[in-house]
């Protein structure tokens, strides 16, 4: 084996090793109201900080949740410590309803995972695994929506 093949080999197995460590985040959202999946919406996860997505991208690319309300994905910077979730149409369900704002751990999620506060309706509550967000939100008011 020629030192360039070798070389090769051994590049290769470094990158698969790196991509494999990378950890996967899941993030649920459901309709704080009745705990339903929010299926089929646009979803944005920005980094907090300077404007961007979770891969360090200025340019932001959306994900759509499936019919359980997931979206996952592993390509996150090293640097990110904490992000903002932004769900077309829907506000979060928490104490101040106004505002999409509220930043999450990126290590807490992965060591014991998040569930968000849901001020809609108290009595829907799940668990959430390590490596998982669970998002309530509720669908934006008519005057809400306008204000876009």
């Amino acid at each position: 084996m020629s030192r360039l093949s070798k070389a090769a080999a051994f590049s290769f197995l470094l990158t698969s090793t790196l991509m494999t460590s990378a950890q996967a985040l899941r993030v649920q959202i459901l309709n704080g109201k009745n705990g339903k999946p929010v299926a089929n919406e646009h979803v944005n996860l920005f980094r907090t900080g300077d404007f961007g997505d979770l891969a360090g991208d200025r340019n932001v690319r959306g994900f759509r949740t499936d019919a359980d309300g997931i979206v996952t994905t592993s390509d996150i910077s090293p640097d990110i410590h904490s992000f903002f979730v932004s769900v077309d149409w829907h506000r979060q369900c928490n104490e101040n309803e106004k505002v999409n704002r509220t930043p999450f751990s990126l290590p807490e999620i992965f060591s014991k995972g998040i569930v968000s506060k849901n001020s809609c309706k108290a009595k829907v509550q799940r668990a959430a695994e390590p490596g998982t967000l669970i998002l309530f939100v509720r669908d934006e008011t008519f005057f809400e929506k306008m204000a876009h």
